[in-house]
């Protein structure tokens, strides 16, 4: 896996010692973020705009992944808990789990202690 980047977000990963291919800016000459996604070279999108004109790319960027059918996060924090799950899948092989199975007190606590008919819904 390797990370993509446009020159701001791409010098301060840098900077932090995390290796980055730079890419063009929306309104750059060259292959930008938008186009890679179409592409397909894109399986994840980290889009934190600020800004007047981060925004406006932010929500072509948003589009692009969108239509591609990519996951986007828009805040660090999503972002983070993205990379740990990441993190965590390629240490351990992870089963999916329905509630249901999960026994009926550890299936109330994760539902906040529904009734039998909500647990059930879930």
């Amino acid at each position: 896996m390797s990370l993509i980047a446009t020159s701001g977000t791409a010098a301060a990963l840098e900077a932090a010692g995390v290796p980055v291919d730079r890419v063009a800016k929306l309104a750059e000459d060259g292959l930008d973020i938008a186009d890679r996604v179409a592409a397909g070279e894109v399986v994840m999108v980290i889009n934190t705009p600020s800004g007047r004109g981060a925004r406006s790319d932010g929500a072509k960027i948003r589009a692009a992944a969108i239509r591609a059918g990519v996951p986007c996060m828009t805040t660090m924090e999503a972002a983070e808990a993205a990379a740990m799950a990441l993190r965590a899948g390629a240490e351990d092989a992870m089963e999916p789990v329905a509630l249901q199975d999960l026994g009926s007190s550890s299936a109330a606590r994760v539902v906040g202690g529904a009734s039998d008919d909500a647990r059930r819904a879930v």
